[in-house]
């Protein structure tokens, strides 16, 4: 089954660059949807607003607590993910990409009913706004008419898309803005090396007195096992961010087995409050908005009407 984690989190947040044995996931291409810029867009409050029922003459693709996904916009995003694949690339089942464009607008609307409901909703002239930017940007209106006839977009239609892009983009940030810019962190380095026997020898060369420094750069010429700073739920491993949280600066663990090999931490520094940096941040950043997903993915009523 296509990963729906990460395809929605790398929509709705970007990509975090992936980093060899302690460091971030990396995030697979997104959804070719349109871009959304973070900066959140003007609104007008309306406290009695409830999710917009779609007319029911026009076929659904599914519906979220009574709010339709159009089953045209689900098969344009379906047609434009397809094409988002070289041929080159490790290209998902069918069923797969269905599965992974269902869950995704599926998921900005949860993302819409909530903005909705916290009474936010983008006003026409935002949305026109919008769209005139969108035409400036691709090269003017001829340019923005091509450009909609060869996604199978009509003036309507990229008007709802934008408009539930803009509305999910603002209940992501609401969600997001709850990380803050610092929290408990700890620096470390690491010995690493794939191969038991080699842990083993470090180990030894440490109880002699060797440098761990020393030892670091030997078995990783290009970072001399740097880890950096990183907050709990941060680090590829728990079991290597376990031993980091728990153990006192200045201090060596034990040799820690992962699936990628053999690590030994060294504990260069612990605060409270240390200031976040901007990878750290996204990831907290994600894993805050998947939690909140998978919680108003079980709450919400959910009717799928496509095979």
């Amino acid at each position: 089954m296509f990963k729906r984690y990460i395809v929605i989190l790398c929509v709705l947040l970007g990509i975090v660059g992936l980093v060899l044995a302690c460091e971030p996931l990396a995030d697979p291409p997104a959804l070719p949807t349109p871009v959304i810029n973070t900066v959140a867009p003007v609104f007008e409050p309306s406290p009695e607003i409830t999710p917009t029922d779609l007319p029911p003459q026009l076929p659904l693709a599914a519906k979220v607590d009574g709010a339709g996904i159009l089953l045209s916009e689900y098969e344009r995003e379906l047609a434009s993910y397809r094409a988002s694949f070289a041929e080159t690339d490790a290209i998902p089942s069918d069923a797969e990409m269905r599965e992974t464009v269902l869950n995704f607008l599926i998921e900005q609307q949860l993302l819409v009913n909530a903005a909705h409901q916290n009474g936010f909703t983008l006003s026409d002239q935002a949305l026109d706004e919008k769209i005139q930017n969108l035409s400036n940007e691709i090269g003017g209106q001829d340019a923005l008419n091509t450009w909609m006839q060869n996604n199978q977009h009509t003036p309507e239609s990229l008007r709802q898309s934008l408009r539930l892009a803009a509305e999910a983009a603002w209940q992501r940030d609401q969600i997001i803005a709850q990380i803050p810019d610092t929290a408990e962190q700890v620096r470390a380095r690491q010995i690493f090396t794939i191969y038991q026997g080699d842990a083993i020898n470090a180990e030894r060369s440490l109880a002699g007195g060797t440098d761990f420094e020393q030892i670091a750069w030997r078995y990783s010429p290009e970072s001399g096992g740097e880890l950096g700073w990183f907050p709990r739920g941060f680090l590829l491993f728990p079991e290597i961010e376990e031993a980091a949280f728990s153990l006192p600066v200045g201090a060596t663990s034990q040799i820690i087995q992962t699936e990628l090999g053999y690590h030994i931490l060294y504990i260069i520094a612990h605060e409270d409050a240390h200031p976040l940096t901007t990878d750290a941040r996204v990831m907290l950043q994600n894993k805050a908005l998947q939690a909140w997903l998978n919680t108003a993915r079980e709450q919400a009523e959910i009717e799928i009407l496509i095979p």
